[in-house]
């Protein structure tokens, strides 16, 4: 069952659905929301909103789909093929979708629309970002860069939206500037929590003395995983092991209950995590 599931997040149909479905919410809180207040978002979509806004005969679309070509023509060979194809997928469908969506949900106050816009936008790059692909130019070459040099992606984005609201300065208000890193704030939140719902886990570490009967019954009676660490107590000097587990937050308290049955001495440590990949646990997503 768990062959199958993963054979189906893998395929090429269900990440073209969750580009597609994440395309459409993150156009939806821009040209529903964001683009009525003037908000700068970031990235290439951000530099395209302050072209677009100096030279309006170019359509924001346009704007957009001209930016990436350079970086993917940079980024040909610099990356897989599938990621290469999905991330350019990606950026026409938020292009197409950027031309012909118009709607307002007619959220008044800047607060509430920066809040309500990268909520949407931020769930929207969640989507895109759980796919073998990406949200666009920059995806692939904040990977290139990454790998060629070692710049750690989250930093690389940072510095890029930090052009971008400096170039925005002298086009746009303070309010307006002020309003836009809030909703970039929210979405970059929320984009993390929506990524963290589709691979989020815990992990636990069990300190015992009876190591191989809690190892047992992880894997035999629970059905799984443990990798069992032979140590020695600091304080008594006595053999102990430690258990290190994945699980989630359903089978967490069960999980409990069944170690302190076997141990009620056990220390049972438990720590989020916000991605799990690799074995049976989870897929990895490669560049």
């Amino acid at each position: 069952m768990k062959w199958q599931l993963r054979s189906f997040t893998d395929s090429l149909g269900w990440n073209i659905f969750l580009m597609t479905l994440g395309a459409v919410v993150y156009v939806l809180g821009y040209n529903g929301i964001a683009a009525h207040h003037d908000f700068v978002p970031g990235a290439l979509y951000g530099f395209a909103v302050v072209g677009n806004n100096a030279v309006p005969a170019l359509s924001l679309s346009r704007w957009y789909v001209l930016l990436n070509v350079p970086v993917f023509f940079l980024a040909w060979k610099g990356v897989s093929k599938r990621f290469f194809f999905l991330n350019l997928y990606s950026m026409l469908v938020v292009a197409v979708l950027t031309a012909y969506v118009r709607c307002d949900f007619g959220i008044q106050a800047d607060v509430y629309s920066a809040i309500a816009a990268g909520a949407l936008m931020g769930a929207g790059s969640g989507l895109i970002l759980r796919t073998y692909g990406g949200g666009g130019g920059l995806d692939v070459l904040a990977v290139i860069l990454n790998r060629k040099y070692g710049m750690r992606i989250g930093v690389f984005f940072f510095l890029v939206n930090a052009l971008v609201m400096c170039t925005a300065l002298n086009r746009f208000s303070p309010d307006t500037i002020v309003a836009s890193l809030v909703m970039l704030f929210i979405s970059s939140v929320v984009t993390e929590y929506v990524l963290s719902l589709f691979n989020q886990r815990k992990a636990v570490r069990i300190l015992t003395r009876k190591g191989n009967e809690v190892a047992l019954a992880l894997t035999n009676v629970r059905k799984q995983h443990a990798t069992v660490f032979s140590g020695k107590s600091g304080h008594s000097g006595n053999n102990v092991d430690m258990i290190l587990s994945i699980t989630d937050r359903l089978r967490l308290r069960s999980l409990e209950k069944d170690v302190f049955a076997i141990d009620p001495a056990a220390i049972i440590v438990i720590e989020n995590t916000f991605s799990v990949i690799g074995g049976h646990v989870g897929p990895r997503k490669n560049y």
